[in-house]
């Protein structure tokens, strides 16, 4: 290569500069190469939001096994302690006012749950919410 050549500068894009794409088969590469992004960004939101709510499950299960590892092992010691300390008449009516608590207490603790499920934002929400984007787009809205 000459001194000439190489102080001349290049026609064309510039270095890291896509070239212009001319043409329907342009057009169809382009949109593709737009489709294609659009659906790598959507997948990327949905793998963060996975890995999220895998880590919010994992620390849910393992509390919720905790608590009711801990609470089991107290009410076992604490009914033996209240059998142990009434006289032997009353036994049987103490077991049946703890068998009604802890059913009851069970019970409102199941609606805690349920109602504490229901009030959380749906899973991938984001997700959700940017193929509602894409298709409102898509459709001309």
């Amino acid at each position: 290569m000459s001194e000439t050549e190489r102080a001349t500068p290049r026609e064309g894009p510039a270095a890291g500069e896509a070239a212009p794409r001319e043409g329907w088969g342009g057009s169809v590469r382009q949109f593709g190469d737009s489709l294609i992004g659009m659906i790598e960004t959507r997948f990327e939101i949905l793998a963060l939001e996975w890995a999220e709510e895998r880590g919010h499950l994992t620390r849910m299960l393992i509390t919720v096994l905790a608590i009711v590892a801990c609470l089991q092992l107290a009410i076992v010691i604490g009914l033996l302690f209240v059998l142990l300390a009434i006289g032997q008449e009353h036994r049987v009516a103490v077991l049946g006012v703890a068998t009604l608590v802890l059913v009851l207490a069970s019970g409102g603790t199941a609606l805690w749950l349920k109602a504490w499920l229901e009030s959380r934002p749906p899973m991938f929400r984001t997700t959700v919410a940017e193929l509602r984007k894409d298709r409102s787009w898509i459709r001309g809205r």
